[in-house]
């Protein structure tokens, strides 16, 4: 019921919140459209700005052209020295520049910098700056076209009136009247031959200024036109968004309602609920008042609760609540009394003190916590608890073990007396002196029975391994069996039964009874003793252990690749054994990518040899081995798993196998494997095996 409310105040919180969504959505779209159509309005008012740029442009060019015929009729009528018409004929090739670098604008885009001369006190000049964008660059200017020879014309006929000119002068001088008349008529006549060219220059800018104003015109009418279309369109998007919100608004207001209503009823019920609740909540506290153990739940941050035997043995607290305004946790009292198997709070290789409790369940531990009567000593368990997704507790209990310790302490002080030990220890090796080579064979002997053990301990553990790797095989066939055999049954019952139909599910399931029957000669075949060592195939051997787990490796999608450098790899020794050796193997790795929930997991083999050994490397992407536990791995009894998925002993079992039956080498180190521009940590398994 909780949860039900809880879900109704969220869908109403939902509804508002998808509510208020909508008029912002709704605002934003608007702006957005009006922001949009007043980017295409600024584009259209932008088009006309570039045209009437380029008009300017041009009018600038025509103004340039003038001063330019002005300039060359005063060569020859005013400039009466060589200075001066240097002066003028630098002004021309300036003026032409200018020109040219309009002409450039007009071809290409870009600013154009004009100075004019303002003729006022105090701000002669000012400057001023046109922008023009060429909207299509493949298209050849005829501004260009006409101008450019034009002006390259204009100053070949200034050089040729300037030669005129200077021999003018120089006939002056010389006081050569003939020649002097004579070179004056020639620059009249080439005088009166100039205004047909200039005549023609200007013109063709004018047409063009003509023409650049029909554009304008045209395009200003297109503006005008396509701003009426734009607000026509802009009206009817923000009337259709508008009615689209309000009728939205509608129907989830009166979906909020609904749920008001029934959220109104879901409170009665609910205040109903938590009366239930609060008798069951008092019934609990007293059952953990009753512990005589502390018990403390906390949320991995700090404390929410606790029984009675806190505040009892602390001394000075009325209540938990109390307790709990001065203290977070309750490691705030574990005492450093110089002994590593009593925990403090402390960092333990990345955990906290109740994580690492939680990781480590196998281990007894153990805290000293002060009172006003001394120091007392508990054994202290932790368990986490999940709540949901996200929320988790962690439940906390002290047992007070301080009789036991001093106990324990009182029997280290007996220890302590050192005559009697040694008289104790002086008898004893008297004594084995004495039975020395019997003691040894009886150890030998013992050493020899445990290996036996111990092996057939690792068998057993195998034999689990490979029952649920055979279900795994046996189920599909199994299944295929009995679906044909009902098949058959149902047509022989409805008389529809062919012998062709009938052969062919006698094949099928001929064929599955030989794969099962496969299955178990692979079985025996592992759990054959090896009486004497044989000569084998190394890669044989893998590919047998491989089609055992082949089963259960693609119930956990995990993915094996094999790489093989050579045809064969021989060696000598046993090879059940070694069998058992791959399976332990293997089996681990299976393991390890299951409980790291790898998302990709995968083992890759490489098999290859070197001047002496044929090498077996078998890697996993689980994650790799701790660096406290790698040196320790090959251990008898030692497993990082719980004690209800390991004995310790396989992969010690595994290295008695390859260094002392089969004259190898076995041992394991980290790796950093590069998949896909992604590096992944896994554990390598490297046999060492002789050749032969």
């Amino acid at each position: 019921m909780l949860k039900l409310s809880m879900l109704n105040q969220k869908n109403t919180l939902s509804k508002l919140i998808l509510l208020v969504s909508l008029f912002l959505v709704g605002i934003i779209s608007l702006i957005t459209l009006h922001l949009f159509f007043l980017n295409l309005l600024d584009k259209l008012d932008n088009k006309t700005k570039n045209q009437e740029a380029k008009i300017q442009i041009g009018e600038y060019i025509v103004n340039d052209l003038y001063k330019i015929r002005s300039d060359f009729y005063e060569l020859a009528t005013t400039a009466t020295n060589k200075k001066g018409r240097d002066l003028i004929s630098k002004r021309l090739e300036q003026r032409v520049a200018t020109i040219k670098n309009a002409l450039d604008v007009l071809e290409n885009g870009g600013e154009l910098n004009r100075v004019i001369r303002l003729n006022i006190v105090g701000h002669h000049k000012t400057k001023r700056t046109i922008k023009y964008i060429k909207q299509n660059k493949d298209i050849v200017s005829l501004e260009a076209i006409d101008l450019r020879p034009k002006l390259v014309q204009l100053l070949k006929m200034t050089d040729k009136l300037k030669i005129l000119l200077d021999k003018t002068s120089e006939y002056r001088r010389s006081n050569n009247h003939k020649e002097f008349a004579k070179l004056t008529r020639e620059i009249t006549r080439y005088y009166k031959t100039t205004p047909a060219f200039f005549i023609r220059i200007t013109e063709n800018t004018r047409r063009l200024l003509y023409e650049g104003e029909i554009t304008l015109q045209k395009i200003q009418d297109q503006i005008e036109e396509e701003k009426k279309q734009y607000q026509n369109l802009e009206l009817i998007l923000v009337a259709t968004i508008i009615l689209t919100v309000l009728i939205l608004t509608y129907f989830i207001a009166k979906q909020i309602n609904r749920n008001a209503k029934n959220l109104l009823h879901l409170n009665i019920e609910l205040e109903e609920k938590m009366q239930e609740l609060k008798i069951q909540e008092s019934a609990t506290r007293g059952i953990l008042d009753g512990q005589p153990n502390i018990v403390v739940v906390s949320n991995g941050e700090e404390m929410i609760d606790a029984n009675s035997a806190l505040v009892e043995f602390f001394d000075g607290y009325n209540s938990f609540d109390d307790f709990k305004k001065e203290h977070a946790c309750i490691c705030d009292f574990f005492q450093d009394i110089n002994n590593e198997n009593f925990i403090l709070d402390i960092d333990y290789n990345g955990l906290n003190w109740y994580e690492y409790i939680i990781n480590n369940p196998q281990k007894l531990h153990k805290v000293a916590m002060k009172n006003l009567k001394g120091l007392h000593y508990f054994s202290i368990t932790a368990k986490k608890k999940i709540l949901d997704d996200e929320k988790f507790i962690i439940i906390i209990s002290l047992n007070d073990i301080s009789k036991e310790i001093n106990v324990q302490n009182q029997l280290t002080k007996l220890n302590d007396n050192l005559e009697n030990i040694v008289n104790s220890k002086t008898k004893q090796l008297q004594e084995l002196n004495e039975n020395l080579e019997k003691k040894i064979k009886e150890e030998v002997e013992k050493n020899r029975q445990k290996d036996k053990r111990m092996i057939q301990q690792s068998r057993f553990a195998a034999l689990g391994e490979m029952i649920g790797n055979i279900a795994h095989q046996w189920r599909q066939p199994l299944s295929a069996i009995s679906s044909t055999a009902s098949s058959m049954q149902l047509q022989m019952q409805l008389g529809i039964t062919q012998n062709d139909d009938i052969e062919k599910s006698y094949e099928s399931i001929i064929s599955y009874v030989e794969f099962l029957t496969q299955t178990i000669e692979d079985f025996r075949n592992f759990f054959k003793e090896d009486k004497e060592k044989l000569k084998f195939d190394i890669q044989e051997i893998l590919k047998n252990s491989l089609s055992i787990t082949s089963a259960s490796y693609k119930d956990k999608n995990i993915q094996v690749f094999t790489n093989f450098k050579e045809e064969k790899n021989i060696s000598f020794g046993f090879p059940n054994e070694l069998s058992q050796v791959f399976l332990n193997i293997l089996n681990n790795a299976k393991d390890a990518i299951t409980n790291s929930k790898i998302k990709h997991p995968k083992v890759t083999i490489n098999i290859f040899e070197n001047k002496n050994f044929n090498i077996i490397e078998i890697i996993d992407n689980a994650g790799g081995i701790e660096k406290s536990n790698i040196e320790k791995i090959f251990d008898p009894y030692f497993t990082t798993k719980h004690q209800s998925q390991g004995t310790g002993i396989g992969l010690y079992m595994s290295k008695e196998i390859i260094e002392k039956h089969m004259n190898g080498l076995l041992s394991v180190e980290n790796r950093i494997i590069t998949e896909e521009m992604h590096d992944y940590k896994g554990a390598c398994f490297i046999i060492s095996l002789p050749k032969i």
